[in-house]
């Protein structure tokens, strides 16, 4: 009869306070990002006509200033503004966007799936988590390659997404295997 009481003297673990925080903010800010890269997604025709527009105005603006010698358009700092405008156009195609946003929803997703389970205290969630945030920092790095605006993003997504690995490892003891 003992042995079968056993299991009801332990009390149940308690959620600590930083762990109920973390999964707090993680779940508003994978909800956040799963909407935002369906819309990113839904609209990535408009976006990358956008950009295909801008582009257009920067090479009419280069060819009116095209008389101008290299090193003052250098000076002026047209000529980085050129490879950037240039570089983004190329990056940002209907496909591209797509791509990035599905990476997005489903990095998200890892993380948010993470967060719930260890909103449960259980140590699965603490991997799908982590999972997560290197899913969303190599979605960038791959679809546009080593570059600056890829480079950008994905150090971004990695800073804030480490910070929380960090400060969710430190609640690693209190997780269930």
């Amino acid at each position: 009869m003992e042995s079968q009481l056993d299991g009801f003297d332990e009390e149940p673990k308690i959620r600590p306070t930083l762990l109920t925080v973390l999964c707090i903010l993680t779940f508003v800010g994978s909800s956040w990002l799963i909407i935002t890269n369906i819309w990113a997604y839904a609209t990535a025709a408009k976006t990358a006509q956008m950009v295909s527009m801008v582009r257009e105005a920067n090479r009419n603006d280069s060819i009116k200033y095209s008389d101008t010698s290299k090193a003052a358009r250098h000076q002026n700092g047209m000529l980085f503004r050129e490879k950037i405008f240039s570089s983004v156009s190329q990056m940002m195609t209907v496909k591209n966007i797509r791509r990035n946003a599905l990476g997005g929803i489903i990095s998200a997703i890892f993380t948010l799936l993470g967060a719930i389970l260890m909103w449960h205290l259980k140590r699965a969630g603490f991997y799908l988590y982590l999972f997560g945030t290197l899913l969303g920092i190599a979605v960038p790095l791959i679809l546009y390659g080593v570059n600056m605006m890829s480079v950008g993003i994905s150090s971004f997504t990695g800073f804030f997404g480490l910070v929380f690995v960090a400060l969710y490892a430190l609640n690693f003891k209190n997780f269930n295997k």
